[in-house]
């Protein structure tokens, strides 16, 4: 008897059809739960790293309005680094996901200005903060 119960247990030694099915399936549930919240989180992390850099910019506009009494005037919009009213170095709004080249600075006046940040990938929004510190996503 122990030698016919030996020989069942060495006989089964992979998994069934079944149980790799169930594998599967769990694993593609967990998938089509797990990618959307990804896709999001990075949605997020993009959104956050534009409003760090912004309200960085932002600063700089601050220090030199309160220095000059005016706005730097840009009537076309322009990249921000290597323009002479910051002190921002090239690389320096280097970040995860956008690069120094993706803000721009306009001011036609000196009493107002606009700072946008275009996507550099699969996002469609733009987004535009003012002198005020409005935000908007376009």
């Amino acid at each position: 008897m122990p030698e016919n119960k030996n020989k069942q247990h060495l006989q089964r030694r992979g998994f069934s059809l079944l149980e790799l099915i169930i594998v599967v399936v769990i694993i593609a549930v967990l998938s089509a739960i797990a990618v959307p919240v990804y896709k999001h989180n990075v949605e997020k992390a993009k959104r956050s790293e534009v409003m760090v850099t912004m309200g960085y910019v932002k600063s700089q506009l601050d220090i030199y309005y309160a220095e000059e009494g005016h706005y730097p005037i840009s009537p076309q919009y322009s990249n921000i680094v290597g323009s002479s009213w910051n002190y921002i170095p090239l690389g320096g709004l280097k970040g995860t996901y956008f690069l120094s080249k993706y803000y721009d600075y306009q001011s036609r006046d000196g009493t107002a200005y606009r700072i946008k940040c275009f996507w550099a990938g699969d996002m469609e929004e733009e987004y535009w903060v003012n002198e005020r510190g409005e935000w908007s996503w376009e």
